[in-house]
């Protein structure tokens, strides 16, 4: 499930360093507000067997605004999304967001002015497969091994042409499906396109600094189920984070 923030603002551009960092923390205001056990669970754990944050946002889009050189434009009418596969969890965000109180939203120092909230069911996926295509880069990290008692280290960021990738997001998207309760049954059958290099700051719960990633549109196989989980919180790693918010 997803929600769609109508939004607008009189700001002419984000800076770089908050086009994702503040949705995180909005997230948490918003769950805190309306469901305080739940945030706290996830807060304090995450979701399920690989402890993920169990939901996903992108970035404020204004398809309008006039677009200029190394700048993230803004102004004008645009939106916002949120999505979780948990229902509880998109009812709690839709709950504050409809508050008149939530009127409007800090992100970044930047005031967004919140009009209609709408709820966004995923497709149904009858058929096992799905193109699904990221807004956002993907973020996948490759590990090193790590010795006995130690964590798993990341060495560096992975990219589409990485041979190693479809590896590695075939098995985070696995992951994803189990921590939603789906079969591990993803599969990808094909990179169709992936988009440039970029990275972007994330905080919250250790993560700090920048993460990087690229767009991507993948073809994949899988249980209806799995692929409307993956469809409502996006691909990769640090969706929490705004990486690997899906197109809807």
């Amino acid at each position: 499930m997803r929600l769609r923030l109508e939004i607008n603002t009189r700001a002419r551009e984000l800076p770089w360093g908050d086009v994702l960092a503040p949705g995180r923390g909005i997230i948490y205001d918003s769950l805190y507000r309306a469901a305080p056990q739940l945030a706290e669970k996830i807060h304090e754990n995450g979701w399920g067997p690989y402890g993920m944050a169990p939901f996903g946002y992108s970035a404020p889009m204004f398809p309008n605004a006039r677009r200029v050189r190394g700048k993230y434009s803004t102004q004008g009418t645009g939106y916002l999304e949120f999505g979780s596969p948990l229902p509880e969890v998109v009812q709690a965000l839709a709950l504050d967001f409809m508050n008149p109180a939530r009127a409007l939203l800090d992100w970044g120092g930047v005031a967004l002015q919140v009009g209609s909230v709408t709820v966004q069911q995923p497709p149904s996926f009858a058929s096992g497969r799905a193109r699904l295509r990221t807004a956002n880069p993907v973020h996948i990290a490759e590990y090193e091994k790590p010795k006995p008692g130690g964590e798993h280290t990341p060495v560096r960021a992975l990219l589409p042409e990485d041979p190693a990738y479809p590896v590695a997001l075939e098995g985070n998207l696995n992951r994803r499906a189990e921590t939603f309760g789906h079969p591990s049954d993803i599969r990808i059958e094909a990179i169709t396109w992936f988009g440039p290099r970029r990275s972007f700051r994330v905080t919250g719960q250790g993560h700090s600094g920048h993460r990087t990633g690229a767009p991507v549109e993948v073809e994949l196989s899988g249980s209806s189920g799995a692929l409307a989980a993956l469809w409502s919180a996006g691909l990769g790693q640090q969706t929490g984070a705004g990486f690997g918010w899906v197109v809807a």
